[in-house]
């Protein structure tokens, strides 16, 4: 999705010193702004856009992770099953934090095992499972294994 052009977003001038943030006469050179006036005096683009992979999952598959992404969207397709999806090296990536998400498709009979690789763990353990619909977790590296930052529970 794009920005509209004229989109305005509230702020500071790029000219305003901002090491007084309390003045009033800085204050009142606040103002709105369009994001082609904030991008003009930026070298370089400050809109983060997160990258999503959408993953279709099916019974007995398997995935792995190779894309620099922050968001992994779940579909299901197919009967009742297991689909494994590993992540990446939590060594290769320290500090990488994935969120994983999926539809009203993903059941107690329809499950995603996100998998450590080989001699890691997610949580302390080989898998963590996706078993809800509209559930999903975030997850974290810590420079040697991958940490469930957050779970949603329904």
């Amino acid at each position: 999705m794009s920005i509209p052009d004229g989109t305005k977003f509230h702020g500071v001038s790029p000219s305003v010193d901002t090491s007084n943030r309390g003045s009033a006469s800085l204050n009142s050179k606040r103002d709105a702004y369009t994001i082609d006036d904030i991008c003009d005096s930026c070298s370089e683009s400050i809109i983060k856009v997160e990258p999503v992979l959408f993953v279709t999952a099916s019974p007995g598959g398997t995935g792995t992770l190779t894309e620099m992404v922050n968001i992994v969207d779940f579909d299901w397709v197919g009967n009742s099953g297991t689909y494994t999806y590993t992540l990446p090296s939590a060594t290769a990536i320290p500090y990488r934090k994935i969120r994983f998400v999926n539809n009203s498709t993903i059941g107690a009979n329809t499950k995603i095992d996100l998998a450590a690789p080989v001699g890691e763990t997610i949580d302390g353990g080989a898998t963590y499972e996706i078993n809800k619909a509209f559930n999903g977790c975030a997850v974290w590296s810590d420079g040697t294994q991958w940490i469930v930052i957050q779970a949603k529970s329904t």
